[in-house]
């Protein structure tokens, strides 16, 4: 008998328990639940200061923001700490303001996700919130291909962004074209406007490298981190430059101001701290890449391709893509919905690999029950 009790109850890694009591494989994405070494720190940290406002320094925000200029390419240094990766995003478009007032355009790479809040919103999908692009009071840009830069008025440019990954025109996820990101960069050079690489959805390993944008040799002028950057403890995103952008803007005041009202708090800086230290001790950028391996490699005649840790494959057009979702759940597989005809299977950060290995299993099975009539 099917049910629908979907109710997280516990979980560890990339496993959790639903209201059924049923063990569900979670190939949405994401750090993993309740990794031990993260949630120990967290909770030793609220033993002694947990919440503060963000007038105050701590020590736990003065680490953060140390850790990051270590990890991060020169001269990115300068680090403001945010409530969520969507925040610090729209944190990082007022810097790029600041620097040019009398800026008027953002670019965008098409096909990527940008988050959730306004801005995020009208640069994900365009088409869906034209009103809002209005009331916003700005004009945007969206390119694909390196002949549609020639559209761009660059003079009043004053922000460009991009993800780590986009959904091509045929679909389906892909990595950014090299060659595109090359003139990119170079083209807001000329007039000085900072490029945003939006990496909420892709640090700490998802794509092999530590952070996403490391798929690519250009160094972007700001940098947006959040989502798995928390380790599945606390929310926490930010945004990070050179000290030569930070001052120009916001002068010498404490990177604490720039956020909400309890953004940088110690125990968020802690969860941080504490993924950033898991991820690296365990190598887990060249374990997302076995991970999409593993799945790629078992789904391979359905046409699956692996990103890093991130596989997609194409469904057909007569296949009801919630019914799939729901009969891999009763299995014990949790997806996302698709975005158009395009299945997206993302292994959390610190999944293990005995675990996707075994939901590659239902993967398939069901795939192949469920594409048989069809054929």
């Amino acid at each position: 008998m099917k049910t629908n009790n979907q109710q997280i109850i516990s979980g560890q890694y990339e496993t959790y328990i639903d209201g059924d009591g049923r063990q569900i494989v979670d190939l949405a994405g994401g750090f993993g639940f309740q990794v031990p070494e993260v949630i120990e720190a967290v909770s030793l940290q609220a033993q002694n200061m947990g919440l503060s406002n963000r007038v105050l320094m701590s020590d736990p925000l003065i680490a953060l923001c140390r850790r990051l200029a270590e990890l991060l390419p020169q001269p990115l240094v300068n680090s403001y700490v945010c409530s969520s990766g969507d925040e610090a995003f729209e944190g990082a478009l007022k810097l790029c303001k600041g620097l040019k007032p009398k800026g008027n355009t953002i670019v965008v790479v098409q096909g990527g996700d940008y988050g959730s809040l306004s801005y995020g919103r009208c640069l994900s999908a365009p088409q869906n919130y034209l009103e809002m692009q209005r009331f916003l009071g700005f004009e945007l840009v969206a390119i694909r291909h390196v002949r549609e830069l020639d559209k761009v008025d660059w003079n009043d440019c004053f922000a460009v962004c991009h993800t780590s990954t986009v959904m091509g025109e045929d679909g389906r996820l892909r990595l950014i074209e090299q060659v595109l990101l090359d003139h990119l960069y170079a083209a807001a050079a000329k007039v000085s406007a900072p490029v945003i690489a939006v990496d909420v959805q892709s640090c700490l390993g998802s794509l092999g490298t530590l952070f996403g944008f490391q798929r690519y040799r250009n160094t972007p002028d700001i940098v947006v981190l959040g989502g798995p950057l928390g380790g599945s403890a606390i929310p926490i995103g930010t945004y990070t430059c050179s000290e030569q952008m930070a001052y120009q803007v916001y002068g010498r005041s404490s990177p604490a101001k720039h956020g909400s009202t309890t953004a940088g708090n110690p125990m968020a800086c802690v969860a941080a701290m504490a993924a950033l230290d898991y991820v690296q001790a365990h190598d887990l950028p060249r374990q997302c890449l076995d991970n999409g391996q593993i799945l790629a490699q078992a789904l391979a005649s359905f046409g699956a391709v692996a990103c890093g840790a991130w596989v997609s494959l194409q469904l057909p057009a007569d296949l009801k893509p919630a019914e799939l979702c729901e009969e891999l759940y009763q299995r014990g597989v949790y997806v996302s919905a698709p975005r158009g005809r395009e299945l997206i299977l993302r292994c959390p950060i610190t999944a293990r690999a005995e675990h996707i290995q075994r939901a590659s299993r239902i993967l398939k099975e069901t795939l192949s029950h469920v594409l048989n009539p069809i054929a």
